[in-house]
């Protein structure tokens, strides 16, 4: 069974590879510590992205998985949509689990650290 993670502890950011912040003073163990190799992140093993309008689920080995909301309001449709298409050109996205809110721009430092969770998770492609 997936966990649940509540629309405001989850943060949608664009780039040319687009990242899935997910705030959880709990680690979800499940996903590998945050690491870099030359400065991207690394993949996490068996693991897929199932992106939607409405919902996320970031689906894991066994019985591991995240799921999350997606856009709830009319004026959230067009940065939604651009976010599904960043992560369709990207493949993928980095999905990434801290403990608190807050910037989380510096890749480098949060892999020093080894608080964070996560990497790049690939995105199952929809036929159609």
């Amino acid at each position: 069974m997936p966990l649940y993670i509540p629309r405001a502890e989850i943060g949608y950011l664009g780039g040319a590879v687009p990242v899935l912040v997910v705030v959880s003073p709990e680690p979800i163990e499940q996903l590998p510590v945050f690491r870099l190799d030359a400065g991207r992140p690394l993949p996490c093993d068996g693991w897929e992205l199932l992106v939607g309008m409405t919902a996320t689920v970031v689906d894991g080995p066994g019985d591991s998985g995240i799921l999350v909301g997606g856009a709830v309001r009319p004026e959230e449709v067009e940065e939604r949509i651009a976010w599904l298409e960043a992560v369709d050109r990207a493949g993928g996205v980095v999905v990434l689990v801290v403990d608190s809110h807050g910037p989380v721009g510096d890749w480098a430092e949060l892999a020093a650290d080894e608080k964070a969770r996560g990497g790049f998770v690939p995105v199952v492609q929809r036929a159609g």
